[in-house]
């Protein structure tokens, strides 16, 4: 009886292993329609980064999960503590230009997306000064109540 239950349960478990392993299928035409909705949006923050317009950025993060932020060294659990710093330290900041040198979007499941990138933003201060950064990104986002936003993030800077 025993020999019998630990063959049960060792297949069992090698089902659910491979059945983990597998993950969602997604059709190519899915992905290419999640593509066509995550990377419009997260463009769409880059041009609000370039502003420095915090509140627009802000609109497409949903910080339900508190999954956590990591900006440079720092790790932040909620977002609003992020953004908060952001903004003062942006004060001396006209204005930034990013361009993005590489970009991908990984769908992982019809409802979740890895975006990572990497590139350079040049950023001019209101005192005339200006310097450069390379900068790698990562953003998770999930669908929620029909609409892409953006759970975690990680961006790392090197001057």
């Amino acid at each position: 009886m025993k020999k019998a239950l630990a063959i049960s349960l060792t297949g069992f478990l090698m089902l659910g292993f491979i059945e983990l392993s597998t993950g969602q299928n997604i059709t190519n035409r899915q992905k290419l329609k999640i593509e066509n909705e995550v990377g419009p949006l997260f463009h769409s923050m880059v041009k609000a980064a370039e502003a420095l317009d915090y509140d627009k950025i802000s609109k497409g993060v949903d910080d339900r999960y508190h999954a956590g932020f990591i900006t440079n060294d720092s790790y932040y659990m909620r977002y609003d503590s992020l953004i908060n710093i952001l903004k003062a330290r942006s004060q001396g900041a006209a204005r930034q230009t990013i361009t993005i040198q590489k970009e991908k979007i990984t769908v992982l499941s019809d409802n979740i997306v890895l975006l990572t990138a990497y590139g350079n933003s040049n950023i001019d201060l209101s005192s005339g000064k200006s310097f450069s950064v390379k900068f790698f990104w990562s953003f998770v986002y999930k669908k929620i109540d029909g609409n892409w936003s953006v759970i975690q993030s990680h961006q790392s800077n090197i001057r």
